[in-house]
């Protein structure tokens, strides 16, 4: 009995850390466009380090190798996503806490003890798209004449244009077979499929457009932070001295540049996404699911 107050105590301190580790990585996010390293690594020290004390005193090391797990998959969504340039190092890492930390699911939270990392990383996932769209909505309200300019070249484009009469035609198709078919089920997911094939040229024209208008920046050198995307090769007297393909910019990538006398250089800018982490870990332990 006493054993299992004492685990329940450090569970109960354990979600508590993570959410406020959550919060401090949202505020941080939001303010300075980055996650500092000694918060994650923080994190990811305290769910490995109470897994695997509470392993070793209950010799159930299940609980631990979870903990590796979440660790382990977290690692791998994120750096796909950080060598495709969608997230930066700092998410990578904070996923990889959230991984640890909500490896199994809480003594005090109903539900399934298999799904519930699986639920909360798809929360998260849902979260972000949601609250990218509505980020990317400001953005585009923000720079509106840069945004439209850039809408209409994109819309106006041959290729576009073609994606849009292929969509629609698939659509109208689509659309007549719903009106053939007398089953439920089937009418349903044609529908969707026309819903689909309408409005997603659109989404990515917009997400094409709020990327191009607003989210480059010309700044100055001693504007850059490591992990900055740099989007151009940085020439100085007609030398490459950085290659734009290289994943973020560190530490002696911006001392070089102070040093050869580089002025500006040009990066892309994100959107937050910190905060769908704190909003999906929420939801997936108030709620359960978001599907």
């Amino acid at each position: 009995c006493i054993w299992n107050t004492s685990f329940m105590i450090g569970e109960i301190l354990l979600v508590s850390i993570g959410l406020i580790g959550l919060i401090i990585a949202t505020i941080t996010d939001l303010k300075y466009r980055e996650v500092p390293d000694f918060l994650n690594y923080f994190l990811i020290t305290t769910g490995l380090s109470f897994r695997f004390v509470y392993s070793i005193l209950s010799t159930d090391w299940l609980y631990f190798l979870y903990g590796l797990i979440g660790l382990g998959v977290a690692f791998l969504f994120g750096f796909i996503l950080y060598v495709t340039k969608q997230w930066g190092g700092g998410d990578t890492k904070l996923l990889m806490s959230v991984g640890v930390i909500f490896a199994t699911k809480p003594f005090f939270i109903n539900g399934e003890d298999s799904l519930f990392l699986a639920r909360m990383f798809l929360n998260i996932f849902l979260a972000g798209a949601l609250y990218g769209i509505g980020y990317g909505v400001y953005l585009a309200i923000k720079n509106f004449d840069n945004f439209k300019k850039e809408f209409k070249r994109i819309m106006e484009g041959e290729k576009i244009r073609f994606i849009k009469k292929l969509s629609m035609t698939i659509a109208a198709i689509a659309f007549i077979l719903v009106l053939m078919t007398k089953d439920y089920a089937t009418k349903l997911i044609l529908l969707g499929f026309v819903i689909f094939l309408i409005f997603y040229i659109y989404l990515w024209v917009f997400v094409k457009s709020v990327e191009n208008a607003c989210m480059f920046q010309l700044i100055p050198v001693n504007k850059l932070a490591e992990g900055d995307w740099v989007v151009d090769d940085v020439i100085k007297n007609k030398k490459v001295i950085y290659r734009k393909n290289k994943l973020a910019v560190d530490k002696r990538d911006i001392l070089m540049f102070m040093k050869e006398g580089v002025k500006r250089v040009k990066i892309k800018g994100g959107i937050p996404f910190v905060p769908s982490f704190l909003i999906g870990t929420l939801f997936t332990l108030i709620w359960g699911s978001l599907v």
